[in-house]
């Protein structure tokens, strides 16, 4: 039996890279993630689907999917920052992200001032609706954008974290829980 980082980790159940949306985000099967990290298709697939914890993983599987992800085991337990969403100085919305969940509290239903349709969705969502604030992920020279952010890898929820979302044609942004942000302070100019 091996080392468990349920305690480790606080027993701490919800965790912030949810593995299905990172690979479906990066094209890749559960048997393409299997064959490429040793780990069983039958251990990955709880995983990926969350039948089974990832603070109940073993540590030696959670570096093989760490290292396939190009990332961190810490990432794997921390938690998304909850934000709002604004037009200029006035809030749209409050997004709050519960496990492999974001719900989402509307205050405005002008659709050039929203960007969310529902008020529930898969992080998996989230994270294209995110992506649409992002630069393409093709684009050229993408790893010399992400290198400015201090990035390694194209991950729209980081990219946001940074830039809080704000994009040339719009005035939509996002402030991050604990911000003192003003629309002046993160428009383009």
């Amino acid at each position: 039996m091996g080392i468990f980082l349920d305690t480790y980790y606080l027993l701490k159940d919800n965790y912030s890279m949810d593995i299905f949306s990172e690979l479906k985000l990066r094209n890749i099967s559960i048997n393409e993630c299997s064959k490429a990290t040793g780990i069983p298709y039958g251990s990955l697939y709880p995983l990926v689907h969350g039948k089974k914890s990832l603070a109940r993983c073993e540590y030696s599987t959670l570096q093989k999917l760490a290292d396939f992800l190009h990332c961190d085991i810490n990432d794997f337990f921390r938690q998304k920052e909850n934000f709002s969403v604004y037009w200029e100085n006035e809030k749209t919305a409050d997004v709050q992200i519960y496990d492999n969940r974001a719900h989402i509290k509307r205050y405005s239903n002008n659709p050039a001032k929203q960007i969310f349709s529902k008020d529930d969705i898969p992080l998996f969502e989230l994270g294209e609706i995110l992506s649409w604030r992002c630069w393409d992920k093709n684009r050229e020279n993408i790893e010399k954008y992400l290198f400015k952010l201090g990035l390694t890898e194209y991950d729209p929820y980081k990219i946001c974290r940074k830039t809080h979302g704000v994009m040339f044609q719009d005035k939509i942004w996002f402030k991050y829980d604990n911000e003192k942000l003003s629309w002046d302070d993160v428009r383009c100019r």
